[in-house]
C-alpha cells in the first residue's frame, strides 16, 4: 500500500484482489465519492504488481462523437481525410493495443460513446477482457452500457468515509485535530463523500466555515455551508432538468420527509429522476415507510440559496398546510441514512425553538420557559439568550419554578463550569420557594454527586405539594449506593420507586441500566439503555440522550463488543440533539470512544477524541471514564504512574468507589505494583455487591502481587460477569506474568486463547499491543514478521527486504525465541492475530489501554 492511497487503501485492496482472481470490477458511486481517484490508484497498484494496464475515460461532451474515448487514448491514430474509421478497423487497432493479460481501467464508463463501447464488447466476445470500470449509479441500467457486456464481474461501491477516515482527511489538510461534534457534522453534511470532505477542509478556514480554537478545528455554524463551496457541489446537480431542479429545491427547503409526504410534495416522475440521478435517498430508519431526502445534505444548503424560485413555492405551500414531520426512532442508522436523519433532526430542532419561543414570548412563565431553555441548549444557542430567559421569567410558588431553578443551576455548573453560581441559584431558591425545599436540596445533592463528591442524603421532609422532591431524593440515594458498588441494595430501592416526573424518571432509568451493567447482567443493561435512548431521542432531552448513550457505550465496551461500542459513541457525538451539550456523560463518551479507538488500532482518531476532553468544564464525573485529566490533562502531559495512583486515592476519598476500581485496573496495567491506593481499591471491590467490580478488584490485586493462580481465578470471575474486555485484558496481563516467569510457550498459548475468545470485539490489534511491547521485537524483526502471513519463501523474504537469506533466518530464529512460538506456520498465524502490526501513531501512556475509569 502506498501512502498516496490513504483512506481509499481498503477499496484498492479489494479491487486488486478481485482482479487477481480473474474477475472484472465495476466501481459505482456518486460524483465526489473518489471514483476517479480510485481508478488511478488501482491502475498504479496493478502496474506496481507487474501487470500491463490500459486506461480509458468517458466524457459526456464526447458521447455523440464516434470512437471519441479510443481516439483520445491514442487508439487508431489520427484519422485521415475522408470517411471515418469503421468499427472493424478500430476493433483491430484496439486489439493490437491490448496485449495478453492487459487490464483495462475505464473511468466514467457510463459516459463512453457507443462506438467505443461496441469495439470493447466486440473484443470481449473474441477474448475475455479483464476490466475495472467506474460509473454513477444507473436506475434503470442502460441496455447498451459497457458494464453489462463484460463478465464475469463484481460490483464494488465507492464507500462513504467513516468518521475516523473523515478525520484522517481533514487532519492531513488542516494540520490539526477536529472537534468531535464538528467532525461528525462534516461527516453528516458531506455524506462521507471524499471530494466534499476535502472541499470543506480546504475552503473552510478561508470561508469562515472552520475556525481553530484551543488547538481544535470547529464548525462555528449549524451547517458546514458557505457560498465558496458551490463549485464543489455543482457537479453533483449538473444535468438535472428543470422539473428535477424544482423538486430538489423543494426537498432542500422541507428537509427529509416521510415517503408518502414526498409523493404528495413532488410528482412521481420527479422523485424517480432524483433517485436515478443519485440525489435522493430513501432511509427505512424513519417512520412507517421511511423518509426521503437529498443526499448528501450539503446539496440542500446549496439549493436553499441557489435553487429555483418555483421549488421554494412548492415547499412553502407544503409547509403552509402544516404537514409537520413526525418523530421517529433511530435504529443506529449509518452512512446516507444517518446523514438524512441528521438533516431532518436539525430542521425539527429549529422548529421546536421557534414554537417554544412563541409560547414563552406570549406568556413568560416557568411552564413556558423550561421547553424553550431545553430547545435553546439543544441548538447551541448563545449564553445571552438563555440568560435573557432567566431574567425575564417571573418566579411563582410552583413546582415548575423550583425545577426551572434546578435547570439553571445545572447549566451554570456543567456548561459554564461555575459551581459557586450554581449553588447561589439553589440558595436563592430555598429562600424564595421553601415549599419546594426537597426538590432544591435533592438537586443540590445530585449536582454535587455529578461534579464534586458523594454527598450525604439531604435530611428534608418533602411538602405534599412537592412531587418532584421525593423522586429526586430517591435518585440521590440510588446514586450513593451504586457509587459504592452496592448493586443489590440499589436495585431494591429502584424497584420500589416509580417516578412520574420526566427528569427524575430519566435518571431513575439510567440507574436501573447501570445497576444491570455493574451487576453482571450486561446484555439486559445494554438492551435497556438502547430502549431508553430511543425514548430520550423522541423527547429531545439532550441530558438523557447523553446519559443513556454513555451507558450504551460503557456496557458494550465492557462486553467486548468494540465495533458496536464505537458506532454508539459516534452516533451520540454526531447527534443533532446533543451537539451543544457538554456534561460529564459527554466526557465519558469521549474517553471511552478514544479508548475503543486505541483498542481497534486507530491511534490518530483516538488522539482526536482525547484532545477534546480537556475542554470539559467539570474535570471529574462519578462513573467510569468521566475523568478529563487522564486523557487530556491541562498540564499538557499525561499523568505519571504515581499521579495516577494518587488519583485512585482521590476518587476513593470522594466516595466514588466504582470509578476508583476502574482506575486501579488502569494503574495496574501501566505498571503499578504494591500501592496503598491500589490495595484499598481491591479491598473495597471485594466488599461490593457487584460481580464485575469484585472481578476487577481481584484482577488488580493478583497482577500487583504477580500471583498467576489468583489472576486465573480473577479471569473466571470476570468471565462469569460477562466482562469480555476485562477477561481479555487480564489474559494479556497473565501472559506477561508467564513471560516474566520464563514460560514463553505457555504465554503464547494464553494469547492465542485470548485472541480466539475475543473474536466478538472485531478489530482489536491495539488491545494486544501491550503484549507486543513486552515481547520487544526489533524494527527489522517486525518487518519480517509482517510479511509472513503472505506465505513467502525465505529467498523471497530476503529479496523483498533487501537482506541475505541468512539474515532472514537469524531474524526468524530471534522472533521464535522472543515469542515462544516456533515454526513458520505458527509464526504466520500470530503475525495475523495477537502480534499483528498496529498502525503507526502515538500509543503513549494515558491512551494506551482500553477503559480509563474514573
Amino acid at each position: 500500500m502506498s501512502d498516496r492511497e490513504g483512506v481509499l487503501a481498503r477499496v484498492v485492496d479489494e479491487v486488486t484482489d478481485y482482479v487477481g482472481a480473474g474477475l472484472s470490477v465495476h466501481l459505482v458511486g456518486p460524483r465526489g465519492s473518489g471514483r476517479s481517484e480510485l481508478c488511478a490508484l488501482v491502475a498504479d497498484r496493478l502496474e506496481d504488481e507487474g501487470l500491463s494496464v490500459f486506461q480509458l475515460s468517458g466524457h459526456r461532451a464526447w458521447q455523440n462523437e464516434p470512437f471519441a474515448a479510443l481516439l483520445a487514448a491514442g487508439i487508431g491514430g489520427a484519422a485521415p481525410p475522408g470517411p471515418r474509421r469503421t468499427i472493424g478497423e478500430m476493433t483491430d487497432a484496439l486489439s493490437k493495443q491490448l496485449g495478453s493479460g492487459t487490464v483495462l481501467v475505464i473511468d466514467d464508463a457510463d459516459a463512453l460513446d457507443t462506438y467505443s463501447v461496441g469495439a470493447l464488447r466486440n473484443i470481449h466476445r473474441q477474448r475475455r477482457l479483464l476490466a475495472v470500470t467506474s460509473s454513477r449509479h444507473q436506475h434503470p441500467v442502460a441496455e447498451d452500457t459497457l458494464m453489462l457486456g463484460i463478465a464475469p464481474s463484481v460490483q464494488v461501491r465507492s464507500p462513504a468515509l467513516e468518521v475516523d477516515q473523515v478525520h484522517e482527511v481533514c487532519r492531513a489538510i488542516l494540520g490539526g485535530p477536529v472537534e468531535a461534534g464538528s467532525l461528525a457534522r462534516i461527516a453528516m453534511a458531506t455524506g462521507g463523500l471524499l471530494g466534499l470532505v476535502r472541499a470543506i477542509a480546504t475552503v473552510g478556514p478561508r470561508a469562515g466555515v472552520l475556525e481553530q480554537l484551543d488547538g481544535l478545528w470547529r464548525l462555528p455554524r449549524r451547517t458546514g455551508w458557505a457560498p465558496e463551496l458551490a463549485s464543489a457541489v455543482e457537479p453533483l446537480v449538473a444535468g438535472l432538468d428543470q422539473d428535477a431542479w424544482d423538486g430538489a429545491t423543494a426537498l432542500a427547503v422541507t428537509g427529509p420527509v416521510p415517503l408518502d409526504e414526498a409523493e404528495k410534495l413532488l410528482e412521481r416522475r420527479v422523485l424517480d429522476a432524483l433517485f436515478a440521478h443519485g440525489l435522493a435517498r430513501h432511509s427505512e430508519d424513519g417512520p412507517g415507510s421511511g423518509v426521503v431526502g437529498l443526499y448528501p445534505p450539503l446539496i440542500g444548503d446549496y439549493l436553499i440559496t441557489e435553487g429555483s424560485a418555483f421549488g421554494l413555492v412548492i415547499a412553502r405551500n407544503h409547509l403552509a398546510a402544516d404537514q409537520r414531520l413526525i418523530d421517529q426512532r433511530t435504529h443506529r442508522p449509518r452512512g446516507a441514512d444517518a446523514a438524512l436523519l441528521h438533516q431532518r433532526s436539525l430542521r425539527q430542532m429549529a422548529d421546536e425553538v421557534a414554537r417554544a419561543r412563541r409560547s414563552w414570548t406570549e406568556m413568560p412563565s416557568p411552564e413556558t420557559a423550561l421547553p424553550l431553555l431545553i430547545a435553546l441548549r439543544n441548538t447551541a444557542a448563545p449564553r445571552d439568550q438563555i440568560e435573557e430567559v432567566e431574567r425575564r421569567t417571573p418566579l411563582t410558588d410552583t413546582q415548575e419554578s423550583a425545577w426551572m431553578l434546578a435547570w439553571f443551576a445545572t447549566w451554570k455548573a456543567v456548561e459554564l463550569g461555575d459551581l459557586d453560581a450554581a449553588k447561589a441559584v439553589l440558595d436563592d431558591g430555598l429562600t424564595r420557594l421553601p415549599t419546594f425545599a426537597a426538590t432544591l436540596e435533592a438537586s443540590r445533592a445530585h449536582l454535587q454527586f455529578q461534579t464534586e463528591y458523594v454527598p450525604e442524603l439531604p435530611d428534608v421532609q418533602p411538602d405534599p405539594r412537592d412531587t418532584v422532591g421525593p423522586e429526586m431524593l430517591a435518585v440521590v440515594a440510588a446514586e450513593r449506593l451504586l457509587s459504592a458498588g452496592m448493586v443489590e441494595q440499589a436495585r431494591n430501592l429502584l424497584e420500589s420507586q416509580h417516578p412520574q416526573n420526566p427528569h427524575p424518571a430519566g435518571l431513575h432509568a439510567f440507574l436501573v441500566g447501570l445497576a444491570d451493567v455493574l451487576g453482571g447482567d450486561l446484555d439486559r443493561g445494554i438492551d435497556f439503555a438502547r430502549e431508553q435512548l430511543e425514548e430520550a431521542n423522541q423527547s429531545s432531552s439532550a441530558m438523557l440522550i447523553q446519559a443513556h448513550a454513555y451507558l450504551c457505550v460503557l456496557g458494550l465496551s465492557i462486553a467486548g463488543r468494540l465495533t458496536e461500542a464505537s458506532q454508539a459513541a459516534f452516533q451520540s457525538l454526531s447527534s443533532s440533539s446533543v451537539a451543544a451539550y457538554r456534561d460529564v456523560a459527554h466526557t465519558g463518551i469521549l474517553t471511552l470512544g478514544a479508548e475503543i479507538a486505541m483498542a481497534q488500532g486507530r491511534p490518530e482518531y483516538a488522539r482526536s477524541l482525547a484532545s477534546q476532553i480537556g475542554g470539559a468544564k467539570v474535570a471529574f464525573g462519578p462513573w467510569p471514564g468521566m475523568v478529563a485529566s487522564i486523557m487530556a490533562p491541562a498540564s499538557g502531559r499525561m499523568p505519571s504512574l504515581k499521579e495516577l495512583c494518587e488519583l485512585v486515592g482521590q476518587r476513593l476519598d470522594a466516595g466514588y468507589v466504582t470509578g476508583g476500581i476502574f482506575l486501579a485496573v488502569e494503574a495496574i496495567e501501566r505498571g503499578a505494583n504494591e500501592n496503598k491506593h491500589i490495595t484499598r481499591a481491591a479491598s473495597l471491590a471485594a466488599g461490593t455487591e457487584s460481580p464485575l467490580l469484585q472481578g476487577m478488584g481481584a484482577y488488580a490485586a493478583a497482577t500487583a502481587a504477580g500471583d498467576i493462580d489468583a489472576l486465573r481465578e480473577a479471569i473466571v470471575i470476570l468471565a462469569d460477569a460477562g466482562a469480555l474486555v476485562f477477561v481479555t485484558r487480564a489474559a494479556i496481563s497473565l501472559a506477561i506474568l508467564q513471560r516474566e516467569a520464563g514460560d514463553l510457550t505457555e504465554a503464547a498459548e494464553t494469547l492465542d486463547l485470548a485472541w480466539e475468545r475475543s473474536e466478538i470485539s472485531g478489530s482489536r490489534s491495539g488491545l494486544f499491543r501491550r503484549a507486543a511491547v513486552h515481547i520487544g521485537l526489533s524494527a527489522r524483526e517486525s518487518e519480517v514478521l509482517r510479511l509472513l502471513p503472505d506465505g513467502p519463501t525465505t529467498a523471497s523474504l530476503a529479496a523483498d527486504l533487501e537482506m541475505s537469506t541468512r539474515t532472514v533466518e537469524t531474524h526468524l530464529h530471534n522472533i521464535s525465541r522472543k515469542t515462544g512460538v516456533s515454526g513458520r506456520e505458527d509464526l504466520a498465524r500470530v503475525a495475523s492475530t495477537w502480534l499483528r502490526p498496529v498502525p503507526n501513531g502515538d500509543y503513549s501512556a494515558g491512551v494506551r489501554h482500553f477503559t480509563n475509569g474514573s
